[in-house]
């Protein structure tokens, strides 16, 4: 069973990987043809072993397991690169993760999105590992470098402070939410990358499914260059070990 970040059994006896749950977690579902839901789709966190032109072998925390991952003719390949918050501005279509500081939205870690995702994931919904924090999803309305507002369609609620929710195929709230960042948050630009940005090593967020053939391939990844973190696999525990038993003197 495959597992999507941020919904892995926790169980203090597994513990498989490190890794940061992000926004990048529930932008995997955007890479996926239109006929399948995000919820039809695992996704995992893997750190590339090798690549040899269409198939890549991870090893993944998530997974419990080594993979083999093919690419197809449609696979969005994706990477991150560092930007400048100062460089947000009204209109660029971002998402960010989000947790209460002090009873106000904070950005955890921002991810601004091409032209080609615009609309991916747009909406305000929990994360499904933490659901007091949320996922915000939308166009920036206002963005000083220090703030940010983002505008987004909503399924729940009507227009305004009421407006959470994924945003449906048609239709919907139209709401707004607005949070700071500090100086530690992560900022990052997604970029279209290609086949070269496949670097043993390299820490990738992955959808996966079964392709025609039954072997898993994905429909598209991110390279996390910048918030990869860690994947770690965890030699199994040692059984503990048992004292000889002493023998009783005979009576």
């Amino acid at each position: 069973m495959l597992y999507c970040p941020g919904e892995e059994p926790n169980n203090g006896d597994m513990p498989f990987m490190r890794m940061k749950v992000g926004f990048l977690a529930a932008l995997a579902c955007a890479f996926v043809a239109s006929g399948a839901s995000a919820q039809d789709i695992p996704r995992i966190k893997a750190r590339i072993l090798s690549f040899d032109g269409k198939t890549l072998s991870v090893t993944s925390g998530t997974a419990g397991q080594s993979l083999a991952i093919g690419l197809i003719p449609s696979t969005r390949l994706m990477y991150e690169e560092k930007l400048d918050p100062a460089a947000l501005k009204p209109g660029d279509y971002l998402g960010a993760t989000l947790a209460k500081n002090g009873g106000a939205w904070e950005a955890r870690e921002i991810h601004l999105l091409p032209q080609a995702l615009q609309g991916a994931g747009e909406g305000l919904y929990p994360l499904p590992s933490a659901p007091e924090q949320r996922i915000a999803t939308g166009a920036v309305s206002k963005s000083d470098g220090k703030s940010i507002s983002v505008e987004f369609r909503g399924s729940v609620g009507s227009d305004g402070a009421t407006c959470t929710g994924r945003a449906p195929r048609q239709g919907g709230c139209k709401g707004e939410v607005s949070f700071t960042l500090n100086a530690k948050t992560p900022v990052v630009a997604i970029k279209q990358g290609d086949k070269s940005i496949l670097v043993p090593g390299k820490v990738v967020a992955v959808s996966v499914v079964a392709g025609p053939n039954g072997h898993l391939v994905t429909p598209g990844l991110t390279v996390e260059n910048e918030t990869g973190g860690e994947v770690l696999d965890v030699a199994p525990a040692k059984p503990p070990q048992t004292q000889p038993s002493q023998a009783k003197p005979a009576k």
